[in-house]
């Protein structure tokens, strides 16, 4: 008997909560640094590209995921210029805080990423690389609503993403420069 009051409470509260629920659905398309002077060198820095999702709960309060992908890159390598490949994409979940002003949201975020990069060398001396590694992460933008729920951000985020593909550790990581539309509905 108890499960079935909390199952009704749980569906009188639900409609009141939803209600204050915001929903945004984004994509951003920016500028990829890479720290590590070694790698951008031969890959130079990219372009990246990050659809995303995200639930602003209650005052700002907002959390959510998206993934980064784009970023793949040739170049040359070693002391015999062999062909190789780049490639770093990303699944992201954060958190942050919104302040929402008439027509303009500026807004922080931390979060957590797992990162996949993967390295191929035309050479059958070398070995490649298809690895994984964990991150957290902050950004920090601004949105312009120049309709009721439509947004263009304007983001910086950066990555700290150190790896060791091989024997030594490099710098993967780096500012993202992102610029992007969303879409912005509530209950």
């Amino acid at each position: 008997m108890k499960k079935s009051y909390l199952v009704i409470v749980v569906l009188l509260i639900l409609p009141v909560a939803v209600y204050a629920v915001d929903f945004s659905f984004g994509f951003q398309a920016g500028l990829r640094t890479v720290n590590d002077p070694n790698i951008k060198d031969v890959y130079k820095n990219g372009l990246c590209y990050f659809p995303y999702a995200a639930v602003n709960l209650f005052k700002g309060f907002t959390i959510g995921a998206g993934y980064e992908f784009g970023y793949s890159r040739d170049g040359k390598i070693g002391i015999y210029k062999e062909a190789t490949t780049l490639k770093v994409t990303g699944i992201e979940a954060f958190v942050g805080y919104q302040y929402s002003l008439p027509m303009v949201t500026p807004y922080v975020f931390v979060g957590f990423g797992s990162f996949s990069y993967t390295q191929t060398v035309d050479s059958p001396a070398a070995q490649n690389v298809d690895k994984t590694q964990s991150t957290f992460f902050v950004a920090g933008g601004i949105k312009v609503y120049p309709m009721k729920n439509l947004y263009i951000s304007a983001e910086v985020k950066y990555v700290p993403l150190k790896v060791t593909p091989y024997e030594e550790e490099v710098d993967l990581g780096g500012l993202r420069f992102m610029g992007g539309l969303g879409f912005t509905f509530g209950y």
